[in-house]
């Protein structure tokens, strides 16, 4: 069975530009280097809001035990 990586980003406004794109590039890489990419899905969310987590974790199907880092 597949993991579901949920990762939802936002660099607001007023801030220092960040490099969300390149971490998330990141990680697929080391996935693949690893050879467990297949193991995972990596679903993206864009500009989200404090609001969208929880309609995003319904969205992709998210059970509620996760790891933020």
């Amino acid at each position: 069975m597949r993991k579901t990586i949920l990762i939802l980003a936002a660099n607001p406004q007023e801030t220092t530009q960040l490099r969300l794109d390149e971490e998330v590039r990141e990680i697929d890489a080391v996935l693949r280097q690893a050879g467990r990419r297949d193991d995972f899905e990596l679903k993206q969310q864009w500009a989200v809001r404090p609001r969208d987590v929880q309609q995003a974790m319904l969205d992709y199907n998210i059970d509620g035990s996760f790891t933020v880092s």
